[in-house]
């Protein structure tokens, strides 16, 4: 090793021009920067002092401050990941499954709200395992599923297949039920 080594070089300042990914000798993701260095009236720019702010910034800073919290529903995690753990990241409605560079992707939808005032269970049978498009019909009221596990798609009553249950997730017709009303839908709309 030599005298400077662990020693830190001030060189200026780099832009990033490039970057890519690609694995690394153990197997990890490592990323990867093509930098090219500022030329120096560009550096001296980006050195000089920020501008003062004006009046109106000024003014808005000084305003008092005052203090707000939020209360919120903390979900479980462990809930969600089974569900779609146990559906392997399908969606109960479309069956896509959809991949990402990190590993596949599903979202854990709640057929009955657990906040005010609809007090829904943070429960297995009251978590769906579904694609992002089916999670935002589905709290819209724009997907409606009956007791049969038909899944009607309300803006045209058209029928688009069967939610997919397992031995190891059943919903619960109750909270079906209670989907269908709190989206102004009749309580024996799944008897169709």
């Amino acid at each position: 090793m030599g005298p400077h080594a662990g020693a830190y070089r001030y060189d200026g300042l780099y832009r990033v021009e490039d970057y890519w990914s690609e694995q690394g000798a153990h197997g990890y993701r490592v990323w990867r920067f093509r930098l090219v260095q500022l030329a120096a009236v560009e550096q001296r720019e980006a050195a000089q002092p920020a501008p003062t702010p004006t009046a109106k910034a000024r003014e808005r800073s000084n305003r008092p401050r005052s203090m707000s919290s939020v209360q919120r529903i903390v979900r479980s995690t462990a809930i969600a990941n089974l569900v779609k753990r146990i559906h392997d990241y399908t969606c109960q409605v479309c069956g896509i499954r959809l991949q990402g560079a990190t590993g596949a992707y599903a979202e854990a939808a709640h057929i009955r709200p657990l906040g005010l005032p609809y007090d829904g269970p943070d429960a297995v049978e009251n978590v769906l395992c579904l694609c992002p498009n089916h999670h935002v019909l589905l709290d819209q009221g724009m997907l409606i599923i009956n007791d049969d596990l038909s899944v009607v798609n309300r803006a045209d009553s058209t029928v688009l297949g069967h939610l997919r249950e397992t031995d190891n997730h059943r919903v619960s017709r109750e909270h079906l039920a209670h989907h269908r009303v709190r989206h102004a839908l009749p309580r024996d709309e799944g008897a169709q």
